[in-house]
């Protein structure tokens, strides 16, 4: 039996609606989620993507990986990858990384970059959101010039028969619906600082 792990105040890292999240105590390149109600659907959802996906799910890098259930102090918990920056440093979320394009303009090039890399990879790997909030994804510094997207949550479809699990038609009709929602979002919430024709250019699918 594995010994339980202990988590202490001092390793919080954030919280939601649906779970508490820690980070682990011994392996910095890990995080504990603690879910508030054990039948948490949101939890649920992504549990039954990543079953779907299988074997995939660890080639995609827009997910964040995961390890499995672990007993700790505040109850069972699920262990994940921490999103860190190369140097050891916690990744920006995207809403980070937008407020300071809107503070500094010099960043709208990198930014843009960002964006459609974010796109390109978004549609390779044919990724299934069920919400375009920035503040689930984050922007990892690979290098010192490179930067890529990992999102942490609203990931997966609440249907009780997803289709888009299954099907490439559903999957890429789903994917391009939930991209131009995030789009509409970076048009109506950051139109000052990307151009019309940077929008059209990353709704164009």
């Amino acid at each position: 039996m594995s010994e339980k792990i202990i988590l202490t105040d001092d390793l919080f890292l954030g919280d939601g609606n649906h779970k508490i999240v820690y980070a682990h105590p011994t392996d910095l390149k890990l995080c504990i989620k603690i879910l508030r109600t054990p039948d948490d659907p949101d939890f649920a959802k992504e549990s039954r993507y990543r079953k779907a996906l299988g074997s995939r799910a660890d080639k995609m890098t827009l997910l964040t990986k995961y390890f499995g259930e672990v007993e700790t102090s505040k109850g069972k918990g699920y262990l994940f990858e921490r999103v860190l920056d190369y140097d050891g440093k916690i990744s920006q979320t995207m809403l980070n990384v937008l407020d300071d394009t809107i503070a500094d303009k010099k960043l709208l090039p990198a930014t843009e970059k960002l964006l459609l890399d974010f796109k390109q990879t978004y549609f390779d790997e044919k990724f299934l959101l069920a919400g375009v909030d920035p503040d689930n994804y984050l922007v990892q510094r690979i290098s010192p010039t490179e930067r890529r997207v990992r999102i942490i949550d609203n990931i997966g479809i609440a249907s009780f028969i997803p289709l888009p699990y299954y099907f490439d038609y559903f999957t890429l009709k789903r994917a391009k619906k939930y991209w131009l929602r995030f789009v509409d979002l970076m048009r109506s919430d950051y139109g000052k600082i990307f151009s019309e024709d940077f929008l059209r250019k990353l709704a164009d699918i």
